[in-house]
């Protein structure tokens, strides 16, 4: 309702029939897809939709589970799923994944450094940033023994991961999971936004930082050389005595 009080205000003011008009094809007028921009149909609905795929959820659980019961929480999931129906149905010019924007930002991030000849320096920043995390989960592996929990640190119990990855693949010490950069650097590329290349970001940042990273961890991540599949296997072992 403020957007169609908003739109008579300016009729008031002056614009008249044209703002009338522009009024239906504006993303404003109401839930659905619109040419001006990206809306889900769920706008001031979220609630409901929310409610419905926590249904859903629970329905085709394969067992019961505390992390898949959003009770009191429909409005957020509701939100969440929004969003990715607005992003999955962005197809132009490329198709949308739900990892598009933080895909994007890393990769500004790396072109950045690689530009400068800051690579090095960027590794370090990650790693001062990540240093609680770090030692607390190094502690951890020296108390228990348990290498896993390094391996885990920097995958599955990171957002920076799981949110940027979307292909992930589980093994006993190990985790496969595909580059995520491909579908965004196949149009960047093009439009001479990013040089890099998804073997290039392999080789100069995800390795290396691994490594760093594992050093902290008090262990060692052994890291499968650049595939042109993309597919990239990290495995988690022992540190090595000297």
């Amino acid at each position: 309702m403020q957007y169609r009080s908003a739109f008579a205000l300016l009729a008031c003011c002056a614009l008249g029939a044209t703002a009338w008009a522009a009024r239906e094809a504006s993303p404003f007028a109401g839930p659905g897809f619109h040419p001006r921009g990206s809306w889900s149909g769920f706008e001031g609905h979220e609630a409901e939709l929310g409610k419905a795929v926590a249904k859903a959820i629970l329905d085709v659980a394969p067992k019961p589970a505390r992390e898949l019961d959003f009770t009191g929480r429909e409005q957020q999931l509701g939100q969440g799923v929004a969003t990715v129906i607005r992003t999955l149905n962005v197809d132009s010019p490329y198709q949308h994944e739900t990892n598009d924007a933080l895909v994007k930002m890393t990769l500004n991030y790396i072109q950045f450094a690689r530009d400068h000849g800051m690579i090095e320096e960027m590794i370090d920043h990650d790693l001062r940033t990540e240093m609680p995390m770090l030692k607390a989960n190094g502690r951890r592996v020296a108390e228990s023994g348990d290498i896993d929990i390094a391996l885990m640190a920097v995958t599955e119990r990171t957002a920076c991961f799981y949110q940027l990855v979307e292909e992930v693949r589980r093994g006993p010490h190990q985790v496969s999971y595909r580059s995520p950069y491909g579908t965004v650097l196949r149009m960047t590329r093009q439009l001479g936004q990013h040089t890099l290349t998804e073997r290039e970001i392999h080789e100069i940042y995800t390795v290396p930082r691994l490594r760093r990273q594992a050093e902290q961890l008090g262990v060692d991540f052994e890291v499968t050389p650049w595939q042109e599949d993309g597919w990239i296997t990290i495995t988690v072992k022992p540190r090595a005595r000297l």
